[in-house]
C-alpha cells in the first residue's frame, strides 16, 4: 500500500498523539494530523486547505492506524515534524502541472496546501501561492513521479499556529 505522504528527511521524534472517539480508523499510515477535537486535546485529520498560517496547528504525519472507535478515544503514532526543516513528499494533486523541468520550477518556493480527494491526501500546486495563509512551500519535486516535495512553515506546525 502507498502512502499519501512520506517524511524523506528532517523528521522530528514519533509520538503517541490521543485521538477522539469517533475518528473510527480514519487516520492511517501516511495520513497528515493536526491538533484539534474537543478542546484541542486530541489529533485529527488535515482538511483540504490545511495547513493555514496562524490557525492549524499541523503535528506530522501518522504511522500507524488509530486505535479509536465510535464510542471510546484511541491512539495513533505520529512522525512529528520540524517547522521549516522536515521535507514531507507526497504527489501532485495534477501530475501533468510538474510534469516538465520548466513547469517545476516555476512552481519552486511557491506556498500551498494539501487536498483531500476522498481518502487521499496530495500536494495542490495549483491554488496559487499565498504566503500569508498557506503553510507548505514547495521546494523540489521529481517529474517523471509526479512528487513535490514541501516544508511546513513555522506559523502553521505545532510549534506555532493558534487555534
Amino acid at each position: 500500500m502507498a502512502l499519501d505522504l512520506t517524511v524523506v528527511r528532517g523528521e522530528g521524534t514519533v509520538e503517541t498523539f490521543r485521538v477522539e472517539a469517533g475518528a473510527v480508523g480514519s487516520i492511517t499510515p501516511g495520513k497528515p494530523v493536526k491538533v484539534g477535537g474537543t478542546g484541542d486535546n486530541y489529533v485529527v485529520l488535515l482538511a483540504t486547505g490545511d495547513p493555514e498560517i496562524g490557525t492549524d496547528r499541523m503535528v506530522g504525519i501518522a504511522r500507524s492506524t488509530s486505535t479509536d472507535t465510535a464510542a471510546a478515544d484511541g491512539v495513533v503514532e505520529v512522525e512529528m515534524i520540524v517547522p521549516n526543516k522536515t521535507v514531507i513528499r507526497g504527489k501532485a494533486t495534477t501530475p501533468a502541472n510538474i510534469d516538465t523541468d520548466a513547469k517545476l520550477l516555476a512552481l519552486l518556493n511557491d506556498t500551498v496546501t494539501f487536498t483531500l480527494t476522498s481518502t487521499t491526501f496530495s500536494i495542490n500546486e495549483d491554488e496559487g501561492t499565498d504566503p500569508n495563509v498557506h503553510g507548505l512551500t514547495i521546494i523540489d519535486g521529481n517529474v517523471a513521479n509526479g512528487t513535490l516535495d514541501v516544508q511546513v512553515a513555522d506559523a502553521a506546525g505545532l510549534s506555532g499556529g493558534s487555534v
